[in-house]
């Protein structure tokens, strides 16, 4: 009996797996509340946010179509005002477009940096959102060390 296919189609198979995980190096003082297969969830002593999330994009959208969508809700449908927006690169090398954006939560400005990814895949693409949300006065303090984490986002 040849065991190089059942070998090969288990290695395989934990790939894909394994591939679907989120990993990412949270920048210091932040502590990792929830780690699943999917997301990952990390606060400060301040309340800051940061948060991970893997989507299944069979649809195959792409970055360009997920960028615009993103935009489009926070400004037109949520009320942020887009204060910058770049490109950017995660820890796998995938393309990304990360975007600054502020709002206004009981009276008080909070600033929110989101980032997103396309991955392409054998089925379909996954999408890999990062969104990191603090007071602004907060998130001015820690919002570099957020944008070096995205290096690290596996």
């Amino acid at each position: 009996m040849n065991r190089t296919i059942p070998a090969l189609t288990a290695s395989l198979l934990l790939a894909l797996l394994v591939g679907g995980c989120v990993s990412l190096e949270a920048p210091a003082r932040f502590l990792v509340t929830d780690r699943s297969g999917d997301e990952l969830k990390a606060i400060t002593p301040e309340e800051s946010k940061l948060w991970v999330r893997r989507f299944d994009d069979e649809d195959r959208g792409g970055l360009e179509f997920w960028k615009d969508a993103l935009k489009s809700d926070l400004k037109d449908n949520r009320g942020y005002v887009l204060l910058s927006e770049g490109p950017a690169t995660d820890g796998t090398g995938a393309a990304g477009h990360v975007m600054t954006l502020e709002t206004t939560v009981n009276g008080r400005p909070v600033r929110e940096l989101i980032a997103v990814f396309v991955r392409p895949g054998w089925l379909g693409d996954s999408l890999w959102v990062l969104e990191y949300v603090a007071p602004k006065d907060v998130f001015d303090k820690e919002v570099a060390s957020v944008q070096g984490s995205l290096t690290t986002l596996k």
